[in-house]
């Protein structure tokens, strides 16, 4: 059986006819623990840590590595670093020191975490945004992708996160430039696909290879079942393949092209993005190509799930007539079943007919609490937090760059809680909207997306002394989607005990 044992890890003796009964008692009890745990930040913490909080869906793993990572692999490879730059390098160059120097000087150990992070940035002296982004520029330490993941799943198994989809490219470098050498002329889009088709051969059996090499080392370093891309550990994840939208229109096609080419390929990939800041001159004046773009190769490549940036705007970066349709270019035209941070919500034309059109076709939206506060200054009620909820649009609480914000999805959930006074039903909404709006593949648990209406084989799941049957097993082996919301169901259930 490829599947979590659900009935070894969660089930637990009870009498058949106390089950709802203890069912509701036990969420009773949890929801006055979590009233009085609001009372403090610490105590929130300690709640919400291990708390079931479903999935991040929304992590730049390039970005999620903390700083303190790559100054301790810049130790161990003997680099230099450059007090200037804040760079390393493998040659010692005039005024850098070795790496391991800063060990002993805080004050160079502390500008260089300073840089790659949000650690000590003050709005007085520089924009965050400016520092956001630049961080990106200081991240020279070689830093193989399996040492990445380690971390940031690692990171998430300690806090009761039991499923990610991560942006990170899983073909290897020599790979990914061969099929984007030389991308084609977009003028003729159909002659644009025929040429990259060519290559997509070569760059699939690449990343193929490396997905299948990294399924056995990320599930030895991080402590769990192989595959770690399957549903059978207690953390598992699925690749994103990201495209910069900062650059010329042949080179996004040829990009997008070859990311819809790996979903199309290997359910490992489960969806493609695009990137880097929304505000940049060439994301700007390349928006409504790249939507074409994306809607010719979506139309021609399966019509995949895709989850889109879009919205992450305010008027101290952007014209407003940009946000006037940016969010709904990005669902009818980009063909987004969820939209990264999508702060611009209120300028977006006909604003009650846009949000009845994400309702109706259960548009997901990526909340990023932490990076909107710190990229564009909004928070509070500053931020659409409450828009969304009002409009009953699903939200999703996700962590976008922990490393470079010093933060992780605890503290997502802590930051929501306290801000919008959430209740502990409120909570677990978020949590089971990360799952049922992952692009897992399968049937949901749930009937028509509504939380209190379960699949009548599952009807019971909630249940503390439930156990699988014969059928639900053979439902969870259809879907892994299914076999996650299961787990989530259980993992409140002990938790709640």
């Amino acid at each position: 059986m490829n599947r979590r044992s659900v009935l070894s890890v969660f089930a637990y003796a009870a009498v058949a006819f106390q089950f709802s009964v203890l069912a509701l008692a036990d969420e009773a009890s949890t929801t006055k623990r979590f009233e009085h745990a609001k009372a403090s930040e610490p105590q929130l913490i300690a709640f919400v840590k291990n708390m079931p909080k479903g999935a991040d869906l929304h992590n730049h793993v390039s970005g999620a590595v903390y700083g303190e990572t790559r100054l301790d692999a810049a130790i161990k490879s003997d680099l230099f670093f450059d007090p200037t730059t804040c760079n390393f390098s493998r040659e010692q160059t005039p005024g850098s020191v070795p790496a391991k120097e800063l060990l002993t000087n805080n004050a160079l150990a502390a500008k260089y975490l300073d840089t790659t992070s949000m650690r000590s940035w003050r709005s007085a002296n520089e924009s965050g945004h400016d520092h956001f982004f630049d961080t990106f520029y200081h991240m020279s330490v070689p830093l193989s992708l399996s040492d990445s993941l380690t971390e940031v799943l690692s990171r998430a198994k300690a806090q009761n996160v039991q499923y990610m989809e991560l942006m990170a490219n899983p073909v290897p470098s020599d790979a990914m430039n061969a099929a984007l050498a030389d991308p084609p002329n977009v003028d003729d889009l159909e002659k644009a696909l025929a040429q990259m088709q060519t290559r997509f051969p070569a760059m699939i059996a690449a990343a193929k290879t490396n997905m299948d090499s990294l399924d056995s080392q990320l599930s030895d370093l991080v402590g769990t079942k192989a595959p770690i891309t399957g549903v059978a550990g207690p953390i598992n994840f699925r690749y994103i393949f990201s495209v910069s939208r900062t650059v010329a229109n042949p080179n996004f096609f040829a990009q997008m092209a070859c990311g819809l080419a790996l979903v199309q390929a290997d359910k490992r990939v489960v969806s493609v993005n695009i990137l880097a800041p929304e505000d940049d001159t060439m994301a700007r004046t390349n928006f409504d190509t790249q939507m074409r773009i994306i809607d010719f190769l979506w139309n021609r490549m399966g019509k995949p799930d895709l989850t889109l940036h879009a919205g992450e705007l305010t008027l101290a970066i952007s014209p407003v007539e940009v946000m006037r349709s940016r969010i709904r270019k990005t669902i009818e035209i980009g063909h987004a079943r969820r939209i990264g941070h999508g702060v611009s919500i209120a300028w977006e034309d006909n604003l009650p007919g846009l949000l009845a059109e994400m309702k109706q076709k259960r548009i997901a939206i990526e909340i990023c609490l932490t990076s909107n506060d710190s990229i564009l200054g909004i928070s509070g009620n500053r931020h659409p937090f409450s828009l969304y909820q009002e409009a009953g649009i699903p939200m999703i609480l996700n962590t976008d760059d922990e490393g470079v914000s010093r933060g992780n999805l605890t503290m997502e959930f802590v930051r929501a809680i306290r801000t919008y006074n959430l209740s502990y039903n409120d909570v677990k909404l978020l949590a089971r909207n990360s799952i049922e709006y992952s692009f897992l593949p399968g049937a949901s648990l749930y009937v028509n997306g509504d939380y209190l209406k379960l699949v009548p084989e599952l009807a019971d799941v909630r249940n503390p002394g439930w156990t699988p049957s014969a059928r639900c097993m053979e439902l969870m082996n259809a879907s892994d989607k299914l076999t996650e919301e299961v787990t989530l169901e259980r993992a409140f259930v002990e938790f709640e005990k």
